[in-house]
């Protein structure tokens, strides 16, 4: 039944989505570049995320589309940036050339600015006007200079101890999927004690989703960059990190009953992802 409302609400957001771009006026290559990467067969941990958490709180996920997509802008931008020459030099991702080499690399960088930009014009949609502002500081919190941004300066500048690498992770991939949660749920009005358990169990979720990059990625983080648990812990350990972090994620998000079931179930789907 959960995997069945993850498809539907995943179902929902693409067409959202689609509609969405298909009223942009950008000049044909930039929204060319912008689609190749938004629509390039990502995950959508983001949205699924952010959706679910809505339907926890209030039984609807309708008013968080707008965020849902927002936050998937801001996602779709990093990955542009980071695939660039100057960042982590991919050629590659899901399979498909990066934005930079199936356009070129000046289309790539503007890309990336406009799906960034286009992402506060996605939260203003939101109806009530405190509540777009409220979500428009989570985002800028969560992606500018003391979120993903950080934590990407911190990547690249390498990490040297078990502490900094989750402090690191936590700013780099949970930043934004922590917001993706509670934003959701700040979407449909989720009360504060709500809401606060969102943000919980979504910070925990954040690190299991890193965690479980560094066991699938286990050959290449091989290299001695510090840049994962296996390099200062053996694979037993971050197993058993992994499932004592799933755990608290579960039990956050379990508190708020019955309609949190997909979402718990979402939790263990990340654990055991294959991809």
């Amino acid at each position: 039944m959960a995997d069945v409302q993850l498809k539907v609400l995943v179902g929902r957001f693409e067409a959202y989505a689609e509609a969405y771009f298909a009223e942009l006026d950008w000049p044909p290559r930039l929204l060319a570049a912008a689609r190749h990467a938004f629509f390039g067969g990502g995950k959508r941990v983001r949205p699924a995320l952010a959706l679910l958490a809505a339907e926890a709180v209030a039984g609807l996920a309708g008013p968080a589309l707008p965020w849902a997509l927002a936050v998937e802008l801001v996602h779709t931008y990093s990955l542009v940036h980071d695939d660039l020459p100057a960042m982590d030099d991919d050629d590659e991702r899901r399979g498909r050339p990066t934005c930079h080499k199936a356009f070129d690399e000046a289309t790539a960088i503007l890309a990336g600015d406009a799906l960034l930009t286009e992402a506060f014009a996605a939260v203003a949609r939101i109806g009530d006007a405190m509540t777009a502002q409220r979500l428009v500081g989570l985002l800028v919190r969560a992606a500018g200079g003391a979120g993903m941004v950080a934590g990407q300066v911190a990547d690249i500048a390498g990490v040297g101890d078990p502490v900094a690498l989750e402090a690191m992770q936590r700013q780099k991939t949970g930043a934004l999927i922590t917001a993706a949660a509670e934003g959701g749920a700040i979407a449909v009005g989720g009360e504060a004690d709500e809401v606060a358990a969102i943000r919980a169990g979504a910070r925990e979720l954040g690190l299991l989703f890193q965690i479980t990059d560094d066991l699938l990625d286990a050959e290449q983080d091989a290299e001695p960059d510090g840049r994962s648990y296996l390099h200062h812990f053996s694979r037993a350990e971050v197993q058993a990190r992994l499932e004592r972090t799933a755990e608290a994620a579960r039990g956050a998000f379990g508190g708020l009953g019955a309609r949190a079931t997909p979402l718990v179930a979402f939790v263990d789907r990340i654990a055991h992802r294959t991809v």
